[in-house]
């Protein structure tokens, strides 16, 4: 165990991973300010673009934004830019949260009195907990036991101010995430979608009962989603239109998110806002959706016997994608009514 000093006030954290792997590691920032004090001043490095989710939140002082983690030293312009900074002011403490070795370069050429994580200290990465699980454990090995009651993903998004200014969104209204990352994957089959003729659906039935509904997605998919156009009056798309702090808001102050297996799921997670995700090929014990005493995680999913398929033969010979297609639009609806506190009227 590494029993750090009082006195730590700046802070590195490596993660520069995609959406949700961010979202998890968020879970170690109230434990810091809890054990080390509100004023210490946290810089993150993140995945260029993903790091956005932190530009209105004032808990993280500066973010690295990182191209291409995997150039390493002296060729990556942005590490380099981490080590000078170290050399001007160096750290008291720096936190690498990378599973893999990709960010030991930086751990080892960067100023700081204190270094846990890799290449030094190890995440457990075989156990088949919930990632937040893992990191929590490894929390333990460098934090005392009551910071980490709060040890959870926490995520401050872009104010409703600045949000309504922005998109005049109504004033109740869920979340539709009918996209995710390996829509792009072009050669291979994208076993995390939900079949598009159940998204189709349960816009008819969310437009029968008026429930204001907003769907996101990335920059780059506009073209996947113009098969659900036109949408009808109390259906919005802002896809493409949303950095990843606006993404947040807009899902702190939604009534419910229903999503597949992807990086807004576990927003919604983070931020405590009821999340319904359709998940099957993936596991979701160990990669939905964190669930929390202070969320509600509502995981939809076939529970076939070949479920979860992830990364084994079984997944790369699935013909019919079956775990997906068995989510129903209406065992979906039908949850979320439980959820929702309203049904608007025309």
């Amino acid at each position: 165990m590494t029993i750090l000093p009082e006195n730590i006030e700046k802070i590195l954290i490596l993660r520069a991973g995609q959406l949700g792997d961010t979202v998890w590691a968020s879970s170690i920032i109230e434990p810091l300010r809890k054990q080390f004090g509100q004023h210490i001043r946290i810089h993150w490095a993140a995945k260029s673009g993903i790091g956005n989710l932190f530009e209105h939140d004032n808990r993280i002082e500066k973010i690295y934004h990182l191209t291409n983690r995997k150039i390493p030293i002296p060729f990556n312009l942005r590490k380099v830019s981490i080590i000078q900074e170290s050399l001007r002011e160096p750290y008291d403490l720096i936190i690498n949260l990378e599973f893999g070795n990709i960010m030991n370069d930086v751990m080892r050429f960067t100023r700081a009195r204190h270094k846990v994580g890799q290449p030094y200290s190890y995440v457990d990465t075989q156990s088949r907990q919930h990632v937040v699980e893992k990191l929590n454990l490894f929390f333990e090995s460098f934090l005392k036991p009551g910071s980490l009651d709060v040890a959870l993903p926490s995520i401050l998004g872009a104010p409703l101010s600045q949000i309504n200014e922005k998109f005049n969104l109504p004033s109740k209204y869920i979340v539709v995430v009918p996209s995710n990352s390996h829509h792009k994957r072009s050669s291979k089959r994208n076993l995390r979608a939900w079949p598009n003729e159940h998204w189709k659906s349960l816009f008819k039935v969310l437009q029968s009962k008026n429930i204001h509904t907003i769907i996101v997605g990335g920059s780059g998919e506009e073209a996947f989603f113009q098969q659900f156009e036109p949408l009808p009056a109390n259906i919005h798309s802002l896809v493409g239109r949303t950095s990843f702090s606006e993404l947040s808001g807009i899902i702190t102050h939604a009534n419910a998110v229903i999503t597949t297996d992807t990086g807004p799921g576990h927003i919604a997670a983070a931020v405590n806002t009821p999340v319904l995700a359709i998940i099957g090929p993936t596991d979701f014990r160990r990669t939905g959706p964190f669930k929390s005493v202070n969320n509600k995680v509502s995981i939809l999913s076939a529970n076939l016997p070949c479920s979860p398929c992830y990364h084994t033969e079984q997944e790369k010979n699935c013909r019919f994608n079956k775990c997906m297609e068995d989510v129903t639009p209406e065992s979906v609806m039908d949850e979320l009514l439980k959820v929702i506190d309203y049904i608007p009227h025309p």
